[in-house]
């Protein structure tokens, strides 16, 4: 899975966290996750490491890259689509280590 929120006042939303406060244990543990912030100002990674936290806690595994989507009024255009192919690579990065590291820790049949 692949969690995003935008960053408020330091941290994540309050929807973001009442979500994966009731899913807890039964949905999360063994889950692999990738982790990504949107910031209205300068980047910063306080959301994805209180993501990181939480996921712990109940036993998800989050793979090590994330992706803080700073200025986030600059990082779509008008058609929807990434305007920096650097940030569209980090993408293809996350997405490649979340299908890499499912096949590592799936049970093998």
């Amino acid at each position: 899975m692949i969690l995003v929120t935008p960053e408020y006042h330091g941290s994540v939303s309050g929807v973001i966290k009442n979500a994966l406060d009731l899913m807890s244990f039964d949905q999360l543990s063994g889950k692999v996750a990738g982790l990504v912030s949107i910031l209205g100002g300068q980047s910063n990674s306080n959301a994805l490491n209180d993501m990181r936290t939480i996921l712990r806690w109940v036993h998800a595994w989050v793979i090590p890259e994330q992706i803080a989507i700073a200025q986030a009024w600059k990082a779509l255009g008008a058609d929807g689509k990434l305007q920096d192919a650097k940030l569209s690579e980090r993408f293809d990065q996350l997405a490649q280590s979340l299908v890499e590291n499912t096949q590592k820790l799936r049970p093998v049949a």
